[in-house]
C-alpha cells in the first residue's frame, strides 16, 4: 500500500525523500536509541516496500546499498513508497558488534513469532527491550508493507546471495487453506528473488529452521507472521563493503522495484559478481567439517560447483604432513558459498560453507507442538 505513511518523525511526501527518527529503546543512563528513517515516495500511487539493514554491527554493506539506491533520480521515476531503515541495531553499529552491548543475543532472532500472548512465567526471562521495540515496529510493517528486503553480510570471501526462507503453515484448523496461502506466498517470494538476480540459497529444512529461530528473523517474521513476500540478502564481506557487490545489490533491488510495478524501466543486468545457478534448488549446509585438529589448505573458491566426492581441501598436521589420506571431500552435490577464515581448525569446525542439493519442501507445516510451547 502507499499513501500518507508516517514512521516516527518522518512522513511521506509525494515526489520527495523524507528523513526522521523512530524511537526504539530507552537506556537507564538517560539516553535513547532511535532508528534512522528514510521515506522515499513517488508522485504516483503504488506498492510500499520496506528495505532494512544494519541489524548486525559489523555488517556495513547493506546500509551502503540503501545510501546508493535512494536518490532523487529514483524518486522521480518511482511509483509507490520505499521505507528504508539503514540501522536496525544502533548499539551494535556503534561498537561494530554482532550483538548489542546491552543484550548479548542475536537481534535478528527477536521479531514476533506469531504465537498468541501468554501470561509471563516468572521463572523465565521476559521479552527484552529489543523484542518490545521490534514488536512495535512490526505492527507498522504489517500495516504498510507490501514487500520487504533485509540486507546482511555473510563473511569475507563469500559470494553475494539471498536466503530463501521456508514458508511454514498451520496444520490444524483449515490446513488446506493455510497450505494454499503459504504456497502462493512462496511463489511470490521466488519471483521476487528471481528479479533480484543474485544466487539463491534455501534456508535449513523446516525442523531446523524453527530450532534456530530463523522464523524470528526480520524477513522470517515478515513472511510467516505478516504474510509479506520477503527475503534476506547476504552481501559478502562486511566492514569493508565490496563496491561491485554493493552496485550489484542496488541494481538487483531496482529490478525488484520493477517486478513490483514501482519502476517502469527495463531490468538491469547484474554485473561484477558471480551468480551461481546449478540447475537445481540448493540449501545451505555446514556439513563440510573436519573431524580432528588440523591445518586446512582450501582447494575450492567461492562460487565453485562441486560434486559428491570432489576434494575440497587438503588436511595436514602443523608440520604440513597429510592426515587421514590428506583430503576433505564433498559429501553432496552443490556449490561453494565461501570458505571459512584461516587455515587452523578444531574437530567439528566447518571449513567450507556449501549450498547442497535440497530435496526438502519449501512449503512445510509448523512442528506439531509449535503453538503449545
Amino acid at each position: 500500500m502507499s499513501g500518507a505513511i508516517t514512521l516516527g518523525t518522518a512522513t511521506a511526501v509525494p515526489g520527495t525523500i523524507q528523513y526522521g527518527q523512530w524511537g526504539a529503546i530507552s537506556h537507564p543512563t538517560g539516553h535513547d536509541d532511535f532508528l534512522p528513517v528514510i521515506i522515499a515516495q513517488g508522485q504516483r500511487d503504488g506498492p510500499c516496500i520496506w528495505l532494512t539493514a544494519g541489524i548486525h554491527g559489523p555488517e556495513h554493506a547493506g546500509p551502503s546499498v540503501l545510501y546508493r539506491l535512494i536518490t532523487q533520480e529514483l524518486v522521480d521515476e518511482l511509483r509507490g513508497t520505499i521505507v528504508a531503515l539503514p540501522a536496525l541495531s544502533p548499539a551494535g553499529l556503534r561498537t561494530k558488534s554482532y550483538v548489542p552491548y546491552h543484550l548479548p543475543k542475536n537481534p535478528n532472532r527477536m521479531w514476533p513469532d506469531g504465537k498468541p500472548a501468554k501470561e509471563q512465567d516468572p521463572d523465565l526471562d521476559p521479552p527484552s527491550a529489543v523484542e518490545h521495540a521490534f514488536a512495535r515496529l512490526f505492527e507498522i510493517v504489517r500495516e504498510t508493507a507490501d514487500y520487504m528486503i533485509d540486507y546482511h553480510n555473510a563473511w569475507i570471501d563469500s559470494i553475494s546471495f539471498v536466503f530463501q526462507d521456508r514458508v511454514l503453515y498451520r496444520n490444524d484448523g483449515d490446513a488446506a487453506a493455510s497450505k494454499a496461502a503459504a504456497e502462493t506466498l512462496a511463489v511470490q517470494q521466488q519471483e521476487m528473488m528471481a528479479a533480484y538476480g543474485h544466487t539463491i540459497v534455501t534456508e535449513f529444512p523446516a525442523k531446523y529452521y524453527v530450532k534456530q529461530d530463523l522464523h524470528r528473523s526480520t524477513t522470517g517474521a515478515a513472511l510467516l507472521v505478516g504474510g509479506i513476500p520477503s527475503f534476506t540478502v547476504e552481501l559478502g564481506t562486511g566492514l569493508m563493503p565490496d563496491p561491485a557487490i554493493v552496485a550489484a545489490s542496488a541494481a538487483g533491488t531496482r529490478n525488484v522495484l520493477r517486478w513490483a510495478g514501482m519502476l517502469d524501466s527495463p531490468l538491469e543486468p547484474i554485473n561484477g559478481i558471480k551468480v551461481v545457478d546449478p540447475g537445481f534448488r540448493t540449501r545451505r549446509s555446514p556439513a563440510a567439517r573436519v573431524d580432528e585438529a588440523c591445518v586446512v589448505l582450501h582447494l575450492v573458491q567461492a562460487g565453485d560447483m562441486v560434486k559428491k566426492g570432489d576434494p575440497i581441501a587438503e588436511i595436514r598436521d602443523v608440520w604440513g604432513r597429510p592426515l587421514n589420506g590428506g583430503l576433505l571431500r564433498a559429501q553432496h552435490d552443490g556449490f561453494v558459498i565461501g570458505r571459512a577464515h584461516g587455515i587452523y581448525f578444531y574437530p567439528g569446525d566447518t571449513v567450507v560453507a556449501l549450498s547442497i542439493r535440497d530435496e526438502e519442501p519449501v512449503v512445510a507445516p509448523y512442528p506439531d507442538d509449535y503453538y503449545d510451547k
